[in-house]
């Protein structure tokens, strides 16, 4: 009498995918058929073994489970992706506008996007450690990882681009990134797009004109051993801080100033509190567009096409628009937020080249493989 029951239950099996609605089911047939002594307590043994195979066969299902040759095409995978810039950013926005309804509309719904910005989900560590244990599917870091692939922070070589042509030509167009990126699949992700934040330009409450004026202002920098050591050859009080502390910082003069991506001091209002603005384009910042390796590889072939074209357009949409922006928010700042935006003499920008200098060599000692590479990268017109 009670195998129909059973044999109902395993019917249904498919539309099963949590453990509390299979033990609802099996409450209900038992409130059925009434209690009765051992038989009972044998039969709900027997619906609790079937409900526990059922429920991890449903799981199965639910989690997207994966043959050799990927997904099915019925499954939905959601991607998690976090980063940490502000509404506002060209990062946040491209990703936001672009990527998540052109990839959730090319797949036919197969791939769907969370995107998490500024920090909401991760910082940059634990993104780039969510990466790395498959946490999230995807991210946007920049080169902390050098600690393990010390060639990235040849990105951050100082006044390594001269303009952002220049820097598309080597980047987007050509694979010298890629070649600096080196073997990041070794540490559980791929670098599936480089994209701009700009050239770093410095906000200060002291006008600066020389290099002597630089010296013993506390600028608070990245905590990246490339970024520290370009503050210290330029004769700052190098103070490392996170991003979300830096507004208070300034406010209540812990630092004197900061250096910054146009786009993020303006999405951060660092410049409602501060009077001067240096375009020094002392550092162009790259960031990379990451993938998991694991999610990847999961993927069929047509997802995986699909995702590495909207990948490539959001880039060349980033890549597009990103003087253009920059500039934009130069002037934004200067004209609605009343700080002083100016550009350093001929002879103040060589006194900053000269004094950072030595870190190529520097480099070269820590990543003799990048030197072919840098030299290939200043050679482009």
């Amino acid at each position: 009498g009670y195998c129909p029951a059973i044999v109902e239950l395993t019917a249904k099996a498919p539309k099963i995918y949590n453990i509390v609605d299979v033990f609802a089911k099996i409450r209900g047939l038992l409130t059925t058929f009434g209690n009765g002594g051992n038989k009972m307590k044998r039969i709900f043994a027997l619906l609790s073994a079937v409900a526990m195979a059922l429920t991890l066969v449903a799981c199965g299902e639910a989690s997207g489970s994966t043959s050799s040759s990927g997904q099915s095409s019925g499954d939905t995978i959601t991607i998690k992706l976090p980063h940490c810039y502000v509404e506002g950013h060209p990062l946040t926005d491209t990703l936001q506008n672009f990527f998540k309804p052109e990839l959730e509309s090319r797949s036919n719904g197969r791939l769907t996007v969370d995107i998490y910005p500024n920090s909401t989900l991760a910082t940059e560590e634990q993104i780039y450690e969510g990466l790395r244990n498959n946490t999230y599917e995807m991210g946007v870091v920049g080169t902390i990882f050098q600690d393990r692939i010390p060639s990235v922070a040849a990105f951050q070589l100082p006044f390594l681009f001269t303009d952002y042509d220049q820097a598309r030509a080597a980047l987007y167009e050509g694979d010298y990134g890629y070649q600096l990126i080196g073997d990041v699949a070794s540490l559980g992700f791929t670098v599936n797009g480089i994209v701009p934040d700009g050239f770093r330009v410095m906000t200060m409450n002291k006008k600066v004109e020389s290099l002597a004026d630089m010296h013993g202002l506390k600028m608070r920098m990245p905590n990246l051993e490339i970024m520290v050591e370009i503050g210290n050859y330029l004769g700052f009080a190098v103070t490392p801080m996170s991003m979300t502390e830096v507004f208070s910082a300034l406010e209540q003069g812990v630092i004197d100033g900061q250096e910054n991506p146009p786009s993020t001091i303006r999405s951060q209002g660092w410049y409602e509190i501060q009077d001067y603005l240096l375009v020094s384009n002392h550092v162009f910042t790259s960031l990379f567009l990451c993938v998991n390796n694991d999610f990847y590889n999961s993927l069929d072939s047509e997802l995986q096409n699909i995702l590495d074209e909207v990948i490539d357009e959001t880039c060349a949409q980033i890549w597009d628009t990103a003087q253009t922006q920059a500039q934009e928010d130069l002037d934004y700042m200067s004209s609605e937020g009343g700080i002083e935006v100016y550009e350093p003499s001929d002879s103040f920008r060589q006194e900053m080249v000269e004094a950072t200098a030595p870190m190529y060599d520097n480099m070269y000692e820590t990543a003799p493989e990048v030197e072919e590479v840098i030299n290939a990268i200043q050679a482009i017109q």
